[in-house]
């Protein structure tokens, strides 16, 4: 089982992990060799929950190639053991925060990157810890290449907002950003574990796809 070394926040196992325990030993870290080989489109998701949505997606879009990353290990566990049931080639997760992902992603290489239903930490004294921020925007926006997307769903109006505001900064495109565009209905749904979860807690929810153009 390939470990992180650095420090991280939230939880890292659940109560599927027993079932799911045996799949460890096709867990792998992440290398330049093993980046160059996949072929582009190529998709990266931060955080992806319980595995499902990105193996979906996977399943549905064989021609885009989808890369994801999370601490906690059901859902990266869940990933692997959905690619081999599904015989997905398009699929590569590893079980590592982002941080220890980006430094084997070559600059210009990823068409979109994805980030829903982040922890939002809301305390004050624990923004910080939010994986969507200035240091990991100033990284990333190196790996998006021109015209490339950011897709990002939270339930949280504090979070989106910020994550609004580092978007004008890093000079994304905004174009038909509005209150319509940002609210759940049929055309956001992501139908993610989180967030039906917001939705059975009657919480808003808040969507933008953003576009980089240099």
């Amino acid at each position: 089982m390939f470990v992180s070394k650095n420090k991280y926040f939230g939880r890292k196992k659940g109560k599927s992990f027993i079932r799911l325990k045996h799949l460890e030993d096709k867990l792998i870290s992440p290398s330049n060799p093993i980046f160059k080989n996949i072929k582009s489109p190529r998709v990266l998701e931060i955080g992806i929950g319980d595995g499902e949505k990105i193996s979906a997606d996977a399943k549905k879009q064989p021609n885009i190639n989808f890369i994801g990353c999370d601490i906690f290990v059901d859902g990266v566990l869940r990933s692997i053991r959905n690619s081999i049931e599904n015989k997905l080639k398009n699929l590569l997760v590893f079980h590592l925060n982002v941080q220890e992902v980006i430094p084997f992603i070559p600059e210009n290489y990823l068409n979109g990157i994805r980030v829903f239903f982040p922890d939002p930490w809301p305390k004050a004294k624990h923004k910080k810890r939010r994986t969507f921020n200035k240091i990991l925007l100033d990284d990333l926006s190196k790996k998006l290449k021109k015209n490339g997307f950011i897709h990002f769903a939270t339930d949280h109006p504090g979070y989106f907002l910020d994550a609004l505001i580092l978007m004008k900064q890093f000079n994304f495109i905004l174009d038909n950003i509005g209150p319509d565009s940002w609210k759940y209905n049929e055309f956001n749904a992501l139908g993610t574990k989180f967030e039906k979860k917001a939705l059975d807690k009657n919480h808003k929810l808040f969507y933008f796809i953003v576009l980089k153009n240099y």
